[in-house]
């Protein structure tokens, strides 16, 4: 009886690890989920594994007219929770989702690629987990201009992390606090532009809902994506103190991703092999040979030819989907 479980209990966790490794799959050394990864090959892409914010990620080509919400809804893996992997896909980018390539009203961007994460489960290392000097406040703005982003602090820790887009002559950095809240504020500086969901931080600098087209693009204030910034709005309270830092702003090409390497294991330094000869005895002086012909040299040994490389993602017939 302790036999047939104890065979049983193999067979179960050999099935298991199978299962494991068929659903996840390890490409150029990073853990990805497979199945995820398989249906972005569908897309005009290089293939190439790239590490973007800590998370590895494949770079999509999207054509003009797209969007990130627009090619989601095409991804079958999205369906599961459409509104989370559009968002998080929206952060590392900076990018509104609803932004359209080549577009030519305010809904616009020139960004025609976007990076993909092929693991959802880890959270994009943008800013500080924990902020040891503001710990003994209930609440915190951090806003990094040079990473276009936007966190929300609980007692010195990172509770939720925006994609932003700021001024394109640069924004103040400086500490502030929440002076006013307005659902509906209009400019008063230009064209009496509507900017929703304001936040009041000094002087004309408000952070509000607008658009973001992955790089700087304001005037001046802090632009967060709409729904995003309802919850910054409902969030926040006037006295919430807050810190903007880094002066300039730069745009995520100026920080290309790296690609991932495969991982080796790491070898303990061998020494150099050597055929043990036999120890050889003392042979008397020989008599003088006759000269021997000499041979052409030997063609290289075929076994120690390396094989040719496979096809690799570069050269991989790619199906582009009829959108």
């Amino acid at each position: 009886m302790k036999k047939v479980l104890k065979r049983a209990l193999l067979l179960w966790v050999i099935g298991t690890a199978l299962g494991g490794f068929f659903s996840t799959g390890i490409v150029n050394g990073a853990d990805i989920d497979y199945t995820l990864y398989s249906q972005l090959l569908r897309f005009h892409t290089d293939g190439k594994v790239v590490e973007v914010d800590g998370v590895p990620c494949l770079k999509i080509i999207l054509k003009k007219g797209q969007s990130i919400s627009y090619f989601c809804r095409f991804v079958p893996y999205f369906d599961r929770d459409f509104k989370f992997y559009r968002q998080r896909i929206a952060l590392i980018n900076r990018l509104e989702f609803m932004a359209v390539v080549g577009a030519t009203d305010n809904l616009s961007t020139n960004e025609a690629s976007i990076y993909v994460p092929l693991d959802f489960s880890i959270r994009p290392q943008i800013l500080p987990e924990r902020l040891k000097n503001i710990s003994t406040l209930p609440k915190f703005i951090l806003i990094n201009l040079d990473k276009q982003c936007l966190g929300l602090y609980e007692n010195g820790i990172l509770t939720r992390q925006f994609p932003i887009a700021s001024g394109t002559k640069g924004t103040p950095a400086r500490k502030f606090v929440i002076m006013s809240k307005e659902k509906d504020h209009f400019s008063k500086e230009y064209d009496n532009a509507w900017m929703p969901y304001a936040l009041r931080l000094f002087a004309g600098y408000y952070l509000h809902a607008g658009i973001l087209p992955g790089y700087a693009a304001s005037h001046g204030c802090i632009r967060l994506i709409f729904e995003n910034a309802v919850a910054v709005y409902n969030w926040a309270q006037v006295g919430t103190p807050g810190e903007i830092i880094n002066g300039g702003s730069k745009k995520k090409e100026e920080q290309p991703p790296q690609e991932i390497q495969p991982q080796q294991e790491e070898q303990p330094p061998q020494e150099p092999q050597q055929e043990m000869q036999p120890p050889q005895e003392m042979q008397p002086p020989q008599e003088e040979q006759p000269p021997q012909e000499v041979k052409p040299e030997s063609e290289p040994d075929q076994e120690k030819i390396p094989p040719a490389h496979g096809r690799g993602h570069s050269d991989r017939e790619l199906f582009d989907p009829d959108f």
